[in-house]
């Protein structure tokens, strides 16, 4: 029933296909996806010939994970109206796609249409920065910030990232303090702070910025695993094992990758020897070589911990 008064709705409002289109631009500005992919596709009932209502559909399947579909839909809007624009949409579709050389191909083309383009700069740093490439990404990043009149938020955070990962900590923390002084709570702020003071080896300020970025948002992995690392580092070994017993769980009930989950065990293994609870520490190495396979750091660290239980031949 809810679906056709959808469509009922949506039927009223068809006085001509610009109206229809613009409320699938509206339901797309307010971030609702499912709706306003539902009146795009409306629109090219009507109209077939109508490239923005493909490249909208297309933004929209983007949201929604649906790369393939995005994909098409971008590829038909950049036939029938190839600029900057939809040249640069056609890049991201491939971006999802996995496919990023033909998606920094599509990204350079956009610039070559039009040299002022912030979009296609961005997803050219934005790809470098996810392959890692960080100082390749940089100089994209920063051309698109002197673009934007109003920079998005990706950028800010792409900038965040790089930075760090470049040593350029007055930068990143200069992003940070623009976030901690902002109505926009972050909890990647906090996060970006903590690994700067981690990697200065000043633990207990680290710490605070971990627990901060966790209070916002307790199911993020990479603060809890930056936190038991500080923990380690002061030597808070139970409060070390707490967090990494909560990493496994959310681990084992949210990814199927059996080494990343094997190394956990190792890491808590590692803090239970440290601890002196060295049964424990080796029924964690036992279950870390059964799920990573023959690991010598592990097979390492099963012996230690047998030496300290007497079992010598074992550890031999």
């Amino acid at each position: 029933m809810q679906k056709i008064i959808w469509v009922i709705c949506l039927l009223a409002c068809l006085g001509c296909r610009e109206s229809t289109l613009e409320w699938g631009q509206n339901l797309l500005k307010a971030k609702n996806y499912e709706k306003a992919r539902e009146a795009f596709s409306l629109s090219i009932q009507e109209d077939e010939t109508h490239w923005e209502a493909y490249y909208g559909r297309a933004q929209c399947e983007t949201a929604m994970n649906l790369s393939a579909e995005a994909l098409a839909d971008y590829e038909k809007a950049y036939i029938m109206h190839p600029t900057a624009e939809t040249c640069t949409g056609l890049g991201k579709g491939y971006w999802d796609e996995r496919n990023l050389e033909k998606a920094k191909s599509y990204l350079n083309r956009a610039i070559g249409m039009d040299a002022d383009y912030a979009d296609a700069y961005l997803n050219l740093g934005l790809i470098y920065a996810k392959e890692e490439e960080f100082p390749k990404a940089l100089p994209y990043l920063l051309h698109a910030k002197g673009l934007y009149k109003q920079m998005p938020e990706e950028l800010t955070m792409a900038l965040m990232l790089v930075y760090f990962e470049t040593g350029n900590d007055p930068a990143c923390l200069e992003i940070i303090r623009s976030y901690k002084t902002s109505d926009t709570v972050r909890a990647d702020a906090y996060e970006y702070q903590g690994r700067i003071y981690q990697r200065k080896k000043q633990y207990k300020q680290a710490l605070k910025e971990f627990n901060a970025a966790l209070d916002i948002d307790s199911l993020r992995g990479l603060s809890r695993l930056c936190r038991a690392d500080t923990y380690k580092a002061l030597e808070e070994f139970d409060k070390e094992i707490l967090d990494r017993t909560e990493i496994i769980r959310e681990m084992e009930a949210t990814i199927d990758d059996a080494y990343l989950i094997g190394q956990s065990y190792y890491y808590r293994g590692i803090a239970k020897g440290n601890a002196g609870d060295n049964r424990g520490a080796l029924q964690d190495f036992n279950k870390s070589l059964a799920l990573t396979g023959p690991e010598a750091g592990a097979y390492f660290s099963r012996a230690i911990a047998k030496i300290h239980l007497h079992d010598l031949s074992g550890a031999l």
